[in-house]
């Protein structure tokens, strides 16, 4: 969407014939009188014709500029909190005069005077004062390297010349390079210069949960116009882009698609020269194992502390630890494992440090014991026990909080049922054979379960099989 800004200004009926007959005449010469340190104050000059571009005037005028981020721009001093100029950079002017008529020039940044020069070509010959002529201009920063981005381009030529700005290419890979290229800083006015400001907010994006490594296409707007751009995400599938938003435009009316994913945009009427950091996720969100209530029985905990719907494999990027069993307390509980731990006695279980999660006393796994299974100190920000063995009781409440039919007077304990939430789609191995709890019964013996019923008979030298627990 292109958008022409200081629409040019027309007196009735062009001086045509006048015109070709100066063209036609000998080049005019410059006149100028003394000048004092004010760019031309009080001087009076004489246009010069140019062919099919109006009359040339030299000009020389100071610009400054403001901004609410600054210290996010390319180029700005943190010890004065001004924006600086930067070689490059050109002021396009634009306005019109009763005698003058129609003016339109770009000028160049001089870094060693601070100010920018150039010509300006008046539609009818012009011999009064530069600060008279600028009473009745405006003017436009364009950014050095503008060209490269398609947002600002320069129209026709001449006195006829104005700006054109094309909204739905305000797009860039960083904060800075969108303040300074976006941000339409413009001055409506003249008192001994320009004192320019942004007529664009800034909205700077990081989103997360992208497929790392990966260009993806970035699309973002309203029926107003959609911006457009690409970007490659990095090895955390995190991608950072900026884009320049008209001060009408409010965000949440605005759509943020990143590679195919919807992004929720913030509630915000944005305001001319303010940056907005917005971060966001376009992945789904889950349920952080801190969080976690008796609603959530069965569901899949990955290592990433995020709880998945139950039977159901866990997304790209996450990896299945257990299965959730018992909740103690909101965000307290135990995780049943996919797999078994090495067989073990009762004896040596009980030698085994003991540690209190979630109310109970658990016996942790050695390193030597764990099996197949993967040390977990933490999933996400969730400390956890490690794996341990689990009390009578505990594994009881497990098995009937999965859905169990087996039980009698002497507890719960595992079927069917509670094996499909441990290898439906998740990966899991079946709970099979004979296990051991980590309960002593009389002194002389400890409690174990097969799938009908617990026991707690036989000695405790024997070897049985673990399905440990982590606490949390």
């Amino acid at each position: 969407m292109k958008t022409k800004i200081l629409s040019p200004l027309r007196r009735d009926g062009y001086k045509a014939g006048m015109i070709m007959m100066l063209i036609a005449l000998s080049t005019m010469l410059l006149t100028t009188a003394c000048s004092s340190e004010d760019d031309f104050t009080n001087n009076t000059v004489n246009s010069q014709p140019v062919a099919k571009k109006g009359y040339a005037l030299p000009v020389t005028v100071s610009a400054t500029r403001e901004g609410d981020k600054g210290s996010n721009r390319a180029a700005y001093d943190d010890g004065t909190k001004k924006l600086s100029f930067s070689e490059g950079d050109k002021l396009f002017v634009e306005g019109s005069h009763i005698d003058a008529d129609r003016f339109a020039g770009t000028l160049d940044y001089d870094a060693v005077s601070g100010k920018f020069s150039g010509t300006i070509y008046t539609e009818s010959e012009y011999t009064g004062t530069i600060d008279d002529l600028m009473a009745s201009a405006r003017a436009t920063l364009l950014p050095a390297g503008y060209g490269s981005y398609g947002f600002f381009s320069v129209e026709e030529s001449g006195s006829d010349a104005w700006v054109d700005v094309d909204r739905t290419k305000a797009f860039a890979l960083t904060k800075a390079a969108a303040v300074e290229q976006f941000s339409v800083e413009q001055a409506v006015s003249y008192s001994s210069g320009f004192a320019l400001a942004p007529q664009n907010a800034i909205a700077s994006f990081t989103i997360s949960g992208l497929t790392a490594n990966k260009k993806v296409t970035v699309s973002f707007g309203t029926g107003l116009g959609i911006i457009s751009g690409n970007v490659t995400t990095n090895a955390t599938g995190v991608a950072t882009f900026a884009v320049g938003v008209s001060e009408d435009w409010k965000l949440e009316e605005c759509t943020l698609t990143v590679d195919g994913n919807d992004i929720a945009m913030p509630t915000k009427t944005v305001v001319p020269g303010h940056i907005y950091n917005i971060t966001r996720s376009a992945g789904p969100t889950y349920t952080l194992l801190s969080a976690v209530t008796t609603a959530d029985y069965g569901k899949v905990v990955c290592a990433a502390g995020h709880l998945h719907d139950a039977k159901t494999a866990v997304p790209a990027g996450c990896t299945a630890v257990g299965i959730l069993g018992k909740v103690t307390a909101t965000g307290h509980g135990l995780i049943l494992a996919l797999q078994d731990a090495t067989q073990q006695s009762w004896y040596t279980i009980d030698s085994w440090a003991s540690v209190t999660y979630a109310g109970t006393t658990l016996k942790q796994l050695p390193a030597g014991a764990l099996g197949s299974l993967t040390s977990y100190t933490t999933l996400g920000s969730t400390t956890v026990s490690n794996w341990c063995v689990a009390q009578k009781s505990d594994y009881e409440a497990i098995f009937k909080y999965l859905g169990s039919a087996k039980y009698d007077e002497d507890g719960y304990t595992y079927d069917a049922t509670v094996n499909a939430y441990i290898t439906t789609n998740v990966g899991g191995t079946a709970i099979s054979g004979t296990y051991w709890s980590a309960t002593e019964c009389d002194g002389w013996h400890g409690w174990y379960f097969l799938s009908n019923w617990w026991y707690a008979e036989g000695s405790m030298t024997q070897i049985f099989n673990l399905r440990p627990v982590l606490g949390f």
